[in-house]
Formats: structure tokens, C-alpha cells, sequence
């Protein structure tokens, strides 16, 4: 009997037990319905716009509409990007929306020619432009001047926000900044452009601008006012080959693969009077390939020779094809490079030097003839590649100085200077050198990229070489400033 009251007792305690629970889960139900009901409320409908239409705006990066579009957004504050190809993108952060919030629109700025690049000086007085040496560099956007010590900087342009900028070269006599403009995001832009700067008097060139992939080439040879520029993609032949005057701002064509396909170029050389251009090329897509041929061209005429046949040799069975070529002996001469590989020879090249007329009458020199016929960097390459017996490349002659810059190619590439007569080789004690720009003198500067534990992009820095004395400088710690590209204008 006692037992049967027990088990009616325990019994009793379970039933209350779930009538508890079922009331709790019911007082629960309800609250979370009132919940979202007051989720709901919190929903507004919000017109997202730009002016003009059709940007793509991603809001608070998980939706990504087309302007104009209704979207519903809870009250509060979110982020919201517009871009669109062809204008400077916007980014709006912490917008506040509210019950009253209907619409949510920008105006984009149209990037032109005139917002790639825009000058912020407005005076020649008091400036560092007119000062015989000065430093060069791109940083944040712009680009600056300062003095050697880095103790005055000053601001000349202000890059558009979408680009980045690299200096590429400076014209003799100091006189043109020579700057490759790329996209950061070919979405917006899909172009690179080629732009020149008077650091005497605040002008600004356009000059060209072709695919966003690939790169550009420059050269002073014919003159201080004419620079010769050319486009090509990584392996392929140059778009063209073109004479750009500073002065008149006029162009004119050197090589024009669009006019005759035999004018594709994958090395070229230019005569100091402007007459004849010799270049390595053809009927060739990639390089290197052995259809290259060595052509002269008069560029007075336009008359076009083959003054050496492609080897025309199967890639099955090896490579031989030519390099490059230079005017030599009062330019009445080239010399080209010829590099044979085996089949089967695991990339060991066997380098032959020739000297070629203007008749297509080839005779094979040797390397120590080549040197004395040339400074060209491939026979002081494969010079110092046998008295090194190391793998390296050869960055410049420093003649004025007498020094030979060139960087190792092994595991951990490093840069030195040596003399011309191959002795007392320094090593710099710089390791990835990742960019080199010469100007005219003995003082050149040199990035190198360091990967660090905090960041996934790899640290760059820039230093100030002196090839006389053999120091350099940590500009990035002078001047205080992360330097994007830089060039040394001076003596």
C-alpha cells in the first residue's frame, strides 16, 4: 500500500513537472514571436543610387546589387562600397539608417586623363626642383621631391587614388621624371599609362597608354627631348616601337607590327643619328624562338632588311636562336648574340658572338673581340660568369665611375659592384633586390622586399647606392616615408 502511494507521488511530480515545462516553452514561443515582430519593424526598404547608374554597390561586404536597386536594411549603421569602370570608387562606412531613410545615393567622379596624375605646386619659388641633385620617389598617392639628406621633402602631384605609380626613368640633363601608371583594380581601370613630368617646369605629358598587362620600355638614346618608348606583355614582342617629342609633342613610329608583322621586336638598338634601328623579331608570337631573325631598318626610307635568316631548327631537337644585337664600329656594324642549346643538355647554352654589315656579311667572333668592340652587359655577363663561376646578371656599366652592378641569380639573389676589370668585387649586403633605376651618374637606388611575420605582403625598402664610395642609405628610415619607387636626379 505504501509503495502503490509512492509511485501515485512520483507520478504526480512528473505530470507537474511537463505542465510546467509546457507553459515555459509556450511563454517562450511568445516572447520570441514578439522578437520578431520587432525584427520585422526594424527592417526599412532603402533605394540604393549613384550618379551615374549601374555601379556595383556591396553592403556590408554579404550583399552586392546593381545601382539603382530597393533593398531592405535593419536600422542602424552599415558600410556600403560603389564602383563602377571608369570612376573613383566610394566607400561609405558607418551610414546610419533609420525608420526615415528612403534612399542612399552618390555621385562617382569620372577618372579622365587630367585625375590620373594632377600637380600640386603651383610656384616655382622656394623649391627643390631647380636644385642640381635631388631625390625622386612615389609615396601615399603622390610624388615627391626631397634633398639628399632628406631634410626638406615637397610634394609635386598627387596620383589618382585608383592608380599606383613606378618611376622608370629620367631624361639626360635631369629634366623629365618618366612615370608608369597601373591600376590597382582592373575593374575600375583597365589600362596602364606612360606619363612624363617636368621637374623644372611643373608639366605634365601624357604619352601613351595600352593594356593593363605587360609594361613598358623607355629610352633617351636619340636626345634629352625624344624618348623612345615601346608595350609589350611578359614573352611576347613589342606592340611598337615609338619616338615621343617632349618638345612638339609629336610621335612617330620606329616599328609598327600593326602595318608590317615582320616589325615584331623582342630586342631592338638604335643608331645615335637617328637613322637606322636593328632589332631581333619577326614572324614570332613568343620568345625565345628559333624564328627569330636579325633585321635593319632605314628608318629614313622605311626600307627593311633580313640581314640574318632564323635558324629554323626544330624545338624538339634544341633551341639556337639570336638575343639581341648593338651598332658598333662608327655604327656600320652590329654585333649579335647567338644562344645554342642542346637537346637533352638541361639548359647549359653555348654563347656565340658575330659581328654583321649592313650587306648581311656575318662573321663569328670571339668573346674577348666582342668585349673589345662593345661595353654591352651580355659579353661582360658571360665574362664575369666565367672569372665568378657563378649564375648572375649584369644591371649596368657605371662608366663614369667605372663599375659593373650586377646581382647573383642563385637561391638568395644578392647584389654587387665590381670594377670594370672584374676586381675588387663588394658585396652590398642588400639580398632580393627587387628594383633597380639608374639614372646618369654613379648613384643609383635599389628595392628589396622582406617578408615579415606580421604582415602576409612582403616589407619594401629603398636604398641610395653610391657606386664611387660603396655606400648606400636606407631611404625608406631618411626620409621617413613608405616609398613606393624612387630614382636619384643628380650628378
Amino acid at each position: 500500500m505504501e509503495k502503490s502511494k509512492i509511485k501515485e507521488s512520483g507520478l504526480m511530480k512528473k505530470i507537474i513537472v511537463a505542465l510546467i515545462l509546457v507553459v515555459l516553452l509556450i511563454g517562450f514561443t511568445g516572447c520570441f514571436g514578439e522578437q520578431t515582430n520587432n525584427l520585422q519593424k526594424q527592417l526599412t526598404v532603402v533605394k540604393i543610387d549613384s550618379d551615374p547608374v549601374g555601379a556595383t554597390a556591396i553592403i556590408d561586404d554579404k550583399l552586392t546589387v546593381t545601382t539603382p536597386s530597393q533593398v531592405e536594411l535593419t536600422l542602424g549603421k552599415h558600410s556600403i562600397s560603389f564602383s563602377k569602370h571608369g570612376y573613383k570608387g566610394q566607400i561609405l562606412e558607418y551610414v546610419e539608417v533609420n525608420k526615415d531613410t528612403t534612399e542612399i545615393k552618390v555621385k562617382l567622379e569620372k577618372i579622365t586623363d587630367e585625375t590620373i596624375i594632377t600637380l600640386t605646386k603651383e610656384s616655382l619659388d622656394k623649391t627643390l626642383l631647380n636644385t642640381p641633385s635631388k631625390l625622386a620617389f612615389v609615396s601615399n598617392g603622390g610624388l615627391y621631391l626631397s634633398d639628399e639628406q632628406g631634410k626638406i621633402v615637397e610634394k609635386v602631384a598627387t596620383i589618382n587614388s585608383s592608380c599606383e605609380a613606378k618611376i622608370i626613368g629620367v631624361s639626360p640633363y635631369l629634366k623629365w621624371i618618366i612615370l608608369n601608371i597601373d591600376p590597382k583594380d582592373t575593374i575600375i581601370i583597365d589600362k596602364q599609362f606612360l606619363y612624363a613630368v617636368n621637374i623644372e617646369t611643373l608639366e605634365i605629358i601624357k604619352i601613351a597608354e595600352d593594356n593593363w598587362e605587360g609594361n613598358f620600355d623607355v629610352s633617351f638614346k636619340l636626345g634629352s627631348h625624344k624618348l623612345i618608348y615601346g608595350f609589350r606583355d611578359v614573352n611576347a614582342p613589342f606592340s611598337s616601337v615609338v619616338m615621343f617629342n617632349l618638345d612638339t609633342k609629336k610621335s612617330s613610329y620606329l616599328l609598327d607590327p600593326s602595318k608590317n608583322s615582320e616589325e615584331k621586336a623582342f630586342w631592338f638598338d638604335l643608331s645615335t643619328n637617328g637613322k637606322y634601328t636593328t632589332y631581333v623579331g619577326g614572324n614570332v608570337e613568343v620568345f625565345p624562338d628559333n624564328r627569330t631573325a636579325l633585321y635593319l631598318k632605314n628608318l629614313e626610307t622605311g626600307e627593311l632588311k633580313m640581314l640574318v635568316k632564323p635558324s629554323n631548327l626544330n624545338t624538339n631537337i634544341g633551341q639556337d636562336f639570336i638575343l639581341d644585337a648593338s651598332f658598333i664600329d662608327g655604327e656600320n656594324k652590329i654585333l649579335y648574340t647567338r644562344e645554342i642549346v642542346e637537346s637533352g643538355s638541361n639548359y647549359n647554352p653555348i654563347i656565340k658572338y658575330y659581328v654583321v654589315d649592313f650587306e648581311g656579311h656575318t662573321k663569328e667572333i670571339t668573346e674577348s673581340d666582342a668585349l673589345k668592340l662593345i661595353a654591352n652587359n651580355r659579353p661582360i655577363e658571360d665574362k664575369l660568369k666565367s672569372v665568378l663561376n657563378e649564375n648572375l646578371h649584369v644591371n649596368a656599366l657605371l662608366t663614369k665611375c667605372n663599375k659593373i652592378v650586377f646581382t647573383t641569380l642563385t637561391d638568395s639573389q644578392k647584389l654587387f659592384l665590381c670594377d670594370t676589370n672584374f676586381s675588387h668585387i663588394v658585396d652590398m649586403d642588400i639580398v632580393n633586390p627587387n628594383a633597380i633605376n639608374f639614372s646618369y651618374g654613379c648613384k643609383f637606388v635599389c628595392k628589396t622586399l622582406t617578408h615579415t611575420q606580421t604582415s602576409k605582403l612582403p616589407k619594401s625598402t629603398w636604398y641610395l647606392i653610391d657606386g664611387e664610395t660603396n655606400v648606400k642609405i636606407n631611404l625608406t628610415e631618411l626620409l621617413k616615408m613608405d616609398i613606393n619607387s624612387a630614382i636619384y636626379v643628380g650628378k
